[in-house]
């Protein structure tokens, strides 16, 4: 284990002094805030050492996630000691019982997974499976990114109860009854989203292999979307009509303090054009030249779910991240198509319904020429702001591409044992969901990723991208 230098220790110093004096303000020993400060001191060592680790190493999967699990281990025990001696009510407790302690936790499940992967008989090192060292690698570094963060924040812990003033609340009185397609707000501010209500409904969920093969749909991809399967929506729910934007992203991280830092960016380093994780990126600054209306991108699930809850306080209504089958089901709003603009076999009618990846794309990023681009142009070669192009037939913007969507259901490799009813897929592991599912296309993505029926994931809840979104459900 790194120990932490004398100079970095010295820096902390009156910081650590302070946090530790707030920890045990009602106990005059000085013996326990010198024990405290041992802890604190302790635990940042073990971050760091931990943080260190977090490297890929071509060849040596095993190693390296072996490494993490083992530092991982001792950076958790640390923060549980430190836990024990500070009072429940304290800032700092509660910032290491819902960050520190259960992020340690998540990333210990992660690499148990992966390392079991490097084991398996069908493991592909140099191939385009899920876990490809491309993928490992980048997971490695955007868990740095996120120990980094928590070693800032356990110096300066943010405030994890901090005041959510009500948003000012319309009259709307929307219930079960309300009409298919109506547009709603729950309160005039700038920040709360138009939602549309979407009614119950069957609709079969899924890809086919007619339509797969019709589209050029990778082989490896293809189970992800099978088996086709009917699935009923049993009550009628209200998804945002546009995806979250810059400007509601940040009235939430404004109000709530909440941090955000790192994210994936398309960019060529040692020759390879690969999503490449950097950690001076995030929503607001996401490398792209972006209007405060464009979708927010470099976010992940957390926080989309961090956005819902917030908003979910602003206005005393049930707001959340889709469930898979939510999804899917408002993007089709009644097609069967591959697109819901139809099949598109032609390929030149995308850019009416949305921003995808086009001759305006490779011009800017000229390495995306060879890929799989729609033959129209939609006047965007990187994000747009929403809602410029033509709905679905509910009425909702920028379902197929724009940004991808995090919903809230755990990854699964296909369709087996899915739900045949509008539920969270996930819940038979308490919810946890190292590997969280994302629907829809980009503004960069090849043409056969902008179908309906397209899912994937990637091996890290970490995962932050200049392509990913979010919008929300809200229910009625």
């Amino acid at each position: 284990m790194n120990i932490i230098s004398s100079n970095y220790l010295k820096g902390f110093g009156i910081l650590i002094i302070s946090l530790l004096s707030a920890c045990n303000s009602d106990d005059k020993d000085t013996t326990i805030n010198s024990t405290n400060q041992k802890l604190l001191e302790g635990t940042i060592t073990s971050l760091e050492s931990l943080k260190q680790n977090l490297v890929w190493q071509e060849n040596q999967c095993d190693s390296v996630y072996s490494k993490v699990i083992s530092e991982a281990a001792i950076a958790q025990k640390s923060a549980a000691e430190l836990r024990a001696n500070i009072a429940s009510s304290n800032n700092l407790g509660v910032f290491l019982d819902n960050q520190i302690i259960p992020k340690l936790a998540q990333l210990t499940d992660e690499s148990t997974v992966l390392r079991a992967r490097c084991n398996a008989p069908d493991y592909d090192g140099t191939g385009v499976s899920i876990e490809r060292p491309a993928m490992l690698r980048e997971m490695l570094s955007e868990w740095q990114g996120t120990i980094n963060l928590l070693i800032h924040q356990i110096n300066n812990p943010p405030n994890m109860n901090p005041e959510i003033k009500l948003a000012s609340l319309t009259d709307t009185n929307i219930n079960q009854s309300t009409l298919a397609k109506s547009k709603f707000k729950d309160c005039s501010d700038s920040f709360c989203p138009e939602m549309t209500v979407i009614p119950a409904g069957s609709f079969l969920m899924g890809g086919n292999i007619n339509e797969q093969e019709q589209q050029n749909v990778p082989a490896q991809s293809r189970p992800y979307e099978l088996p086709q399967h009917l699935v009923q929506v049993e009550k009628p729910f209200a998804m945002s009509t546009y995806e979250t934007t810059i400007a509601e992203f940040q009235a939430f991280q404004k109000e709530t303090g909440w941090e955000v830092e790192g994210c994936r960016n398309w960019e060529t380093r040692n020759g390879v054009f690969n999503m490449w994780y950097r950690d001076d990126l995030n929503p607001n600054n996401s490398g792209m030249n972006q209007t405060p209306q464009d979708p927010v991108v470099c976010v992940r699930r957390e926080d989309g779910r961090e956005f819902a809850k917030w908003l979910s306080k602003k206005t005393g209504q049930t707001y959340r991240l889709p469930t898979e089958v939510e999804w899917e089901y408002a993007a089709r709003a009644g097609t069967t198509t591959a697109y819901y603009w139809g099949d598109d076999l032609n390929l030149d009618q995308a850019c009416k319904y949305a921003n995808v990846l086009d001759p305006s794309t490779a011009a800017a990023l000229p390495q995306t020429s060879g890929w799989s681009l729609f033959k129209c142009t939609d006047g965007y070669a990187f994000t747009s702001p929403v809602g410029k192009f033509l709905p679905n037939n509910f009425g909702l913007y920028d379902m197929s591409a724009n940004a991808r969507e995090w919903v809230d259901d755990c990854w699964h490799s296909n369709y087996e044992n899915a739900p045949s009813v509008n539920r969270r897929w996930g819940e038979e592991n308490n919810g946890q969901c190292n590997f969280p599912v994302l629907r829809g296309g980009a503004w960069i993505y090849n043409t056969y990723n902008v179908r309906t029926a397209y899912r994937n994931a990637y091996v890290t809840s970490q995962a932050r991208s200049i392509m990913w979104g979010f919008r929300l459900v809200r229910e009625i």
